[in-house]
Parts: structure tokens; sequence; C-alpha cells
């Protein structure tokens, strides 16, 4: 029986990543069938991937710091008086930004050799996004975009009958999808 996954939104980022992971490379063997590689994603996990993109696209240069360091010497100690920047990303060009966004207007309307089809958030979905939020937010860190995702999960495997295998590196929801008795995949973990 061949596996269908759904992708959360770091699993589908990988698609964007420069240059390509060992997590990419991963992900592609298992939901590569021929020369097609197919998967699902939640409608939020469409919209979030253009938000993280965004982020991406506004990063704007470090702003100087004050070094909070205690210099000891043998009579005192004083603070350090030097500021530093601290390391951040090169922001995203204009060109590459939307280059990016085509890409995913591509993938998400299957043009070309990557198709990843969207399941809507219905209320369904929210509902039992919902339920599963208030199962395990005491135990785990579920924040709720990942609440949705799950809750359009659960929809999909009652309603559509289709047994979905979450991809994630996603610690919490990894450990809550096994105590649902879910498939889990994660590419950053295989090996």
């Amino acid at each position: 029986m061949v596996e269908i996954f759904l992708l959360d939104t770091n699993a589908y980022f990988l698609f964007f990543q420069n240059p390509k992971s060992d997590s990419y490379y991963n992900l592609i063997k298992k939901i590569k069938t021929g020369e097609i590689i197919s998967f699902f994603i939640s409608e939020i996990t469409s919209l979030e991937i253009h938000s993280v993109l965004g982020k991406y696209r506004r990063l704007s240069p470090s702003k100087p710091m004050s070094c909070d360091r205690q210099i000891v010497s043998a009579d005192d100690a004083m603070t350090c008086q030097n500021t530093w920047i601290p390391l951040k990303k090169k922001r995203m060009k204009l060109r590459v930004f939307r280059d990016f966004r085509k890409y995913i207007l591509d993938i998400e309307s299957c043009k070309g050799q990557v198709c990843a089809e969207i399941l809507a958030v219905s209320n369904t979905s929210l509902s039992k996004g919902k339920e599963f939020l208030m199962r395990y937010s005491d135990r785990y860190s579920i924040n709720s975009h990942d609440a949705v995702i799950m809750g359009t999960l659960l929809e999909t495997k009652e309603k559509g009958g289709i047994p979905l295998t979450m991809v994630t590196s996603d610690k919490s929801l990894k450990a809550s999808l096994r105590e649902e008795g879910m498939s889990v995949y994660d590419p950053f973990k295989d090996s």
C-alpha cells in the first residue's frame, strides 16, 4: 500500500531552502512516485508558507547590542563597554522572493513535477483541532496552527478514509500523534 503524506509547514518549507539539506532528500525519497512528487497540505499550511517566506524577505539588519559581560580583575569588577551585532541571515532578494511565490502557486496548482493537494479547513476540522488541542496542550507544546493541521488530518481520515501520514519534525506534535496511534514521518531524523 502506498503511503499518503500530509506535510506541516516546516516540512513544506524544505522545498524552499537552498542549499537542499539531507532532510529534503529524505522527504523526496518518501513522497516521490515515478517522476511526480505528490503530497497533501492543510489550507493553513498553504497560508503559513507565505508568512514564512515574507519573514525571510523582511529581515532587517541587526541592531548593535551592549555587551553585558562582567570583567573581573584582581582589584574590581566592571561591565564590558563594547557593543556587538548579532549574526542574522541575509534578507531574501525581491527576485528570489517572487520566484518562490510563483513556485508555491505552481506547486499548489500542480503545474510541474511537484504537486500539493490542499485540504480545506472546515468547521469540522476546526472543531477536531480544538478537541486535539484540549486533549494535549497541557502536556505538549502544541500551537493553534498545529491544531488546525491536526483537525484537517483527522477530518480527512474520518470522512475521506485517507490514511494520511503526518510529516513533521515537531517533537510535541510527534508525541501527541503517537498517542493517537497515527502514522508520523520525520525527514530530519531519517538516516
